[in-house]
């Protein structure tokens, strides 16, 4: 649990010496809406080459294309510079934690655009049912995602078919076999519980209120209901039998797992497929296979959790140039032909269909995930908000629940620990919490 202390300080740190310094370079001139001047654009380096390639295809659009890094805390700092001197807001920006819309959109820094008007329900529309649901405050959408990280139960066939095991359907299911594996193949885990991949996958797909939100002021945060003790009751003899794990699947030390073939399932977001089972936990191809999350009780479909993402927001202060940043990020979020080949699962549906093309021709899996992937992402769990308390949900978690699985402890008691941190963090963010 350190190093996600040790990780939160150094991101705070990080933020208090962009402020500290001025955060110099990546400003533009004034962009108070006065006149049609260049269009300031802010991605990432993976978004860099789409931004390029719209600049090539309008001459006569000026645009600055600035690289911003994906650090936590970062486009939220510059913003508020901006708002201090009253200049150098960009009129694009992505979020590689669109979490960060909550804080952007509201009063307090005032950035982000509403899209209502300016994107067409049509449009709207055609994106992951619930896909923009953290881009919504108050019924008003303040960004377009460009990609999406439904969870979907990762499995390795290979391990199953050698045990002898069933892929769950239910939690239910998924709780028996991983005890059986705990058993009969020791050191064998099913499942990581840690930060955003615990909190995210196990309470989020199960409907757990923990950022809940009513509007840009109100949040609904409610551990005691059945959709988070549940949540409790499943891992309790997971954790104590060691069958899920508190070591961060990003960290280093959790390719021990996939390197002693000790990975059975790992229930994660869409994009632990391309950039965590071969290339960080060494899973060799044919193996690896994705099932839905398993359905939870007195339920007749699985809902999916979600880890990860990034989107598109335009800025209130584009003025004239208001119309040419919308442009860019509808064809940035939209465009089937751009979209199909990003890496990440597009948040467009036509897009998503498209890009699972390659993923079900593709060599790695042990079959085509593809199935798993799109039902996943048509059955987000509603309620997961864009929260401005994103960091501090992840740290309480591991503070509580993470501790009481390393340490043996009940985690329904748990479950009263992290409300406290959760409604402590909320209101510390501007929440009234109801």
């Amino acid at each position: 649990m350190k190093r996600w202390h040790a990780a939160s300080l150094a991101a705070a740190a990080a933020a208090m010496a962009l402020v500290l310094s001025g955060c110099g370079g990546t400003g533009g001139g004034s962009n108070s809406g006065g006149g049609k001047g260049e269009l300031l654009v802010w991605v990432d380096n993976t978004r860099m080459l789409a931004a390029q390639q719209y600049k090539k295809a309008h001459p006569d659009l000026k645009m600055r294309i600035v690289t911003i890094p994906p650090d936590a805390g970062y486009v939220p700092t510059k913003i508020s510079l901006a708002n201090r001197t009253k200049s150098g807001w960009p009129d694009v920006v992505f979020l590689t934690n669109p979490a960060e819309a909550a804080t952007l959109s509201s009063p307090k820094f005032g950035y982000a655009a509403p899209l209502d008007d300016l994107v067409p329900a049509s449009v709207r529309d055609g994106f992951a049912p619930g896909a923009l649901d953290t881009c919504t405050f108050d019924g008003k959408t303040y960004c377009l995602r460009n990609d999406i990280a439904p969870t979907v139960l990762w499995y390795d066939a290979t391990l199953m078919n050698r045990y002898g095991y069933q892929v769950p359907k239910t939690w239910a299911e998924y709780q028996r076999t991983g005890l059986k594996a705990a058993k009969e193949h020791p050191g064998v885990i099913v499942g990581a519980v840690n930060g955003k991949y615990g909190a995210g996958t196990y309470f989020g797909s199960s409907g757990c209120p923990t950022r809940a939100t009513l509007s840009l002021t109100k949040v609904h945060i409610d551990l005691a209901q059945p959709n988070c003790t549940r949540v409790a009751d499943l891992l309790q003899p997971l954790a104590e039998k060691k069958a899920v794990t508190t070591v961060g699947p990003i960290d280093p030390a959790f390719s021990k797992f996939g390197k002693g073939d000790k990975i059975l399932m790992l229930p994660g977001p869409a994009w632990f497929g391309d950039f965590m089972f071969a290339p960080a936990f060494k899973v060799p191809k044919g193996r690896i296979a994705a099932a839905p999350m398993p359905t939870w009780p007195g339920e007749s479909k699985p809902y999916a959790g979600q880890v990860g993402g990034g989107a598109f927001l335009v800025s209130a202060h584009a003025g004239d140039r208001t119309k040419d940043a919308t442009d860019l990020v509808r064809w940035m979020t939209t465009d089937v032909g751009l979209q199909a080949k990003q890496p990440t699962y597009p948040a467009f549906t036509a897009a998503a269909k498209k890009w699972g093309e390659a993923k079900s021709k593709d060599p790695y899996y042990a079959s085509d995930p593809m199935p798993a992937l799109t039902a996943a992402a048509g059955a987000l769990r509603p309620g997961f908000g864009a929260v401005r308390y994103e960091a501090d949900w992840q740290t309480s978690f591991n503070d509580t629940l993470g501790k009481a699985v390393d340490s043996g402890g009940n985690l329904r008691t748990a479950l009263n620990g992290w409300q406290d941190k959760l409604e402590a963090a909320a209101r510390s963010s501007g929440y009234t919490v109801g």
